[in-house]
């Protein structure tokens, strides 16, 4: 039976499939620094982690953006709402 979430349930499971793949990625990058006998492997491993904290991120804001948009459908927020990943400087916090 389809429900108003069903569609979104499916694609947050995509998106956490996405995070995960990309964790791995990170500790499979951060292994190959600790062992890298030179600065080429290193610094290449480094721009994969990069890389693959960059996925998460992106997975993690569609997430959020299904999940609200489930809230929305579901009744939970008013259709008007809209949740987001915000970046904070907290340098700019403490003034």
């Amino acid at each position: 039976m389809k429900t108003i979430s069903s569609e979104y349930i499916k694609e947050i499971k995509e998106q956490i499939k996405v995070i995960n793949e990309a964790l791995k990625k990170i500790q499979e990058a951060e292994k190959v620094q600790d062992s890298a006998v030179n600065n080429r492997e290193y610094n290449k491993a480094k721009d994969e982690a990069i890389d693959a904290s960059s996925d998460v991120m992106i997975a993690l804001e569609e997430a959020v953006r299904l999940a609200s948009a489930m809230g929305c459908e579901t009744g939970l927020y008013d259709i008007n709402k809209y949740h987001k990943i915000v970046e904070l400087d907290f340098r700019e916090s403490h003034k």
